[in-house]
Formats: C-alpha cells, sequence, structure tokens
C-alpha cells in the first residue's frame, strides 16, 4: 500500500519523516546540524511543504525530479555522505506525496538500481523497487506507527558513510511476535552506506546495512534477552565535542588528519583480537565506551578492559576480526565487519557452545590526540543467538513484561 510510510526504512535512521514547515526552518536555519524525523499513522500534510511550492528539474527527461535545497555548509561534503543527505532532504520533503512511480524516479537519483539493503530482525532486499515499495516497512509501520530519530554521529568519504541515532517511538503493534508495551520507548539504531561514482562529483549508494540494539530495547519494556550488564546501560550520548551535532560538520572534520585516526582506529579494533597490553595502547584512560544491551557504558580504560574487552577475550579463542570496511572523516571513524572465534566460555550470559562464531559489529570512534577518546559499539545479538541454535525472539516473547522504561 502506497503512502507516507513507504520511505520509513531511512526515517527510522534519523534522516526523514513528516515534520512542520515551522520544524524544518528551525531544524535547518537554526540547528542545521541535527535531523529529527516524524513519521504519523494518520496522512497529513498539515505544515509541510506542498508539491507544488517544490523546485523541479528543468528538461524534457527530468522535470518532474524533486531538487533539495542544500545549505551551503554542506556544498563540499564527501561524496557518499553528500548523498545520504540529499536523499534525507527528500524523505523529508517531497517524499510523502509521491505515488509509487514518482518515488522510484526521486530516490533513483541517489540510490542505484541494484542497490541492496541489509538488515537484522527486519527483511532485507535487493533492488530498488524491492526496498521502496515492500520489505521491512510494513513491519516496522505495524509496531512503531508514530516516531521521532536524531542523528549522533553523521560522517563519510566519497565510498562509505555511517550514522548512528536514537529513536523514540511509540510501541503498539506487535514485533516479530514480540507483544507490544504500548507505550513510548527508546532504541539505539546504526547505518553503513557504501556509494559508487558515475562521474565528477557525482555518484550513487548501491549497499546499506542498518541494526538496531535490539537487547538495549527489550531490556528497556521490561523482555530482557541477556542478563544484567556489570555497566550502566542505556544511555548513549553524541560526541562530547562542539563538533557539531550530529558529529562532525565536514567543514570542521576536513581540518583534521584522517590517515593517522585511521590507523588508530585500526588498532583500537585489533584489540578486540588480540591481548589487553596491545588494546590499552590505543585508547585514554578516560575513555567512554557506549556499548550494547547486556554489555553497558564504560567509563575509564579499567572499565573497559575489566567489563567489555576481557569477558569477550575470556569467553572467545583464536579470535579475528573481518573488516569489512574501515574508514574516516577527520579523526571520526567507522567500522563494519564481524568478531570471530570459537566459543568456549560464557559471554553475555550464553554459555560456550565451542563453535566457530562470527558476531556481526557496527563500531565508531572519536579520536584525540592519537588516542581513542569516544566509542559507539552495536552487536547483532539475535545473530549470535541463531548461531547457538536459539530464537532470540522467541525468548522476548517468554520473558516477563513487567518494567518501566529506563529513559
Amino acid at each position: 500500500m502506497e503512502n507516507d510510510y513507504q520511505v520509513f526504512e531511512h526515517e527510522k535512521r534519523g534522516r526523514s519523516g513528516k515534520v512542520s514547515a515551522q520544524a524544518a526552518a528551525i531544524c535547518f536555519g537554526l540547528c542545521a546540524f541535527m535531523l529529527v524525523f516524524w513519521r504519523s499513522s494518520t496522512v497529513s500534510a498539515q505544515g509541510l511543504q506542498h508539491p507544488s511550492n517544490v523546485e523541479l528539474v528543468a528538461g524534457s527527461n527530468s522535470s518532474d525530479l524533486w531538487v533539495p535545497p542544500v545549505l551551503p555548509v554542506y556544498k563540499n561534503e564527501p561524496l557518499a555522505k553528500s548523498l545520504i543527505r540529499k536523499f534525507d532532504l527528500y524523505l523529508m520533503n517531497r517524499a510523502t506525496f509521491d505515488a509509487g512511480p514518482q518515488k522510484l524516479r526521486n530516490v533513483g537519483q541517489w540510490l542505484a538500481p541494484e542497490f541492496i539493503y541489509k538488515t537484522v530482525g527486519f527483511p532485507s532486499s535487493e533492488g530498488l523497487a524491492a526496498w521502496c515499495l515492500s520489505g521491512e516497512e510494513s513491519q516496522y509501520r505495524t509496531a512503531f506507527p508514530t516516531s521521532a530519530f536524531s542523528q549522533m554521529l553523521f560522517f563519510g568519504d566519497d565510498t562509505h558513510a555511517t550514522t548512528t541515532s536514537y529513536g523514540n517511538a511509540h510501541w503498539v503493534g506487535d514485533l516479530f511476535g514480540v507483544p507490544a508495551p504500548k507505550r513510548w520507548i527508546y532504541f539505539r539504531v546504526t547505518d553503513f552506506y557504501l556509494a559508487r561514482k558515475t562521474g565528477d562529483n557525482t555518484g550513487l549508494i548501491h549497499w546499506n546495512f542498518m541494526m538496531i540494539d535490539f537487547a538495549d530495547l527489550l531490556r528497556r519494556v521490561g523482555r530482557p534477552v541477556l542478563p544484567k550488564a556489570h555497566l550502566p546501560e542505556g544511555l548513549v550520548l553524541t560526541a562530547a565535542a562542539n563538533d557539531g551535532v550530529p558529529a562532525p560538520l565536514s567543514v570542521v572534520a576536513a581540518q583534521r588528519d584522517s590517515k593517522a585516526a585511521k590507523a588508530t582506529a585500526k588498532a583500537a579494533l585489533d584489540g578486540w583480537a588480540r591481548d589487553l597490553e596491545h588494546h590499552g595502547k590505543w585508547w585514554h584512560s578516560d575513555l567512554t565506551f557506549y556499548g550494547p544491551g547486556g554489555i553497558g557504558v564504560a567509563r575509564s580504560i579499567h572499565e573497559f578492559h575489566k567489563h567489555v574487552l576481557k569477558p569477550y577475550h575470556d569467553a572467545f579463542s583464536n579470535r579475528t576480526v573481518e573488516t569489512e570496511m574501515l574508514f574516516c572523516e577527520g579523526n571520526y571513524c567507522g567500522a563494519y565487519g564481524k568478531l570471530w572465534g570459537h566459543h568456549k566460555g560464557t559471554w553475555v550470559g550464553q554459555k560456550a557452545s565451542h563453535r566457530l562464531i562470527g558476531i556481526r559489529f557496527a563500531m565508531h570512534w572519536r579520536i584525540t590526540d592519537g588516542l581513542v577518546k569516544e566509542s559507539w559499539a552495536i552487536f547483532d545479538m539475535p545473530g549470535f543467538f541463531q548461531q547457538l541454535g536459539l530464537d532470540f525472539w522467541e525468548l522476548a516473547r517468554q520473558a516477563p513484561s513487567n518494567s518501566t522504561d529506563f529513559l
């Protein structure tokens, strides 16, 4: 069914939705660094820009394509980041008015025909039409008809981009068989993108991976699948730096050494496989690590080693890191891949399976003076459980729902 929810895949990652003209003016005029997105179960054009007022491309073949208005401060962003920003603007200002064929034509300005969308829990899709007109959106819309998202990090280079955001959503419909709590909830979400160049300063996004911190989300609604972490769980913030929100503004990041930052990020990532002494060389002593549900937030190198790295090292032997992408913009870096190891001990409450396990990860770092100052991480816990022969969602369905939200 065609309506203003069919673009929810990007809306729920903090990039789109129905906003009022006043809110948009504030967002882009006064707080251009922040994206707040709204969806609603009732289609309404009140407060939104009407299609008749939208600037269109002139020409016989492109007269019906929407042209996103980009503020001057964003004009020289890296290509992949620029593509995502323009796509965001379309989702915020025009997508709700476009029927299927027109929506396909418009999103085709930024997404490739072969666009692949991968995710955790929700259906993945291959092909632009499959992403645009079907797939995950029906399940998400049923569970969360109204939601708002705020990006914390948004950076990239010419061929990669990434975001990490948090969402506030009204959970009113069952999700993967898990009963709805019928109230507002909070969750973390992250995205990674790949772009290909099509010419000078032009390109298309052809791959996107999205992952929600489901372990923390279920904990918040009283259906914990993982045991309580030793560290505090739930609170995740943007960078503790005046680099813009979401961080970083490209005009700020351009002045910083991305090559040196990438070397530090790679060493920090390798620490998941190597010994703790090696890993400690690449972190500030007063670091902040925003871990996912079941692990929590570490605020010192001591907490990070004791409650984050050591439990993983103790539970997995023959550890390796499979890095599918690692890139930086200035001193902000992101990586996506899998942590591999033989599961020989208990980790996040799951006893040794003696199997070779690959845990999909999404990580981000802010680096200062050659060391990691802050880090953000989400792990694919449903995928981990599947490799153990366990049904993550069935365990959530069986768990009692008797707690309040820990916002």
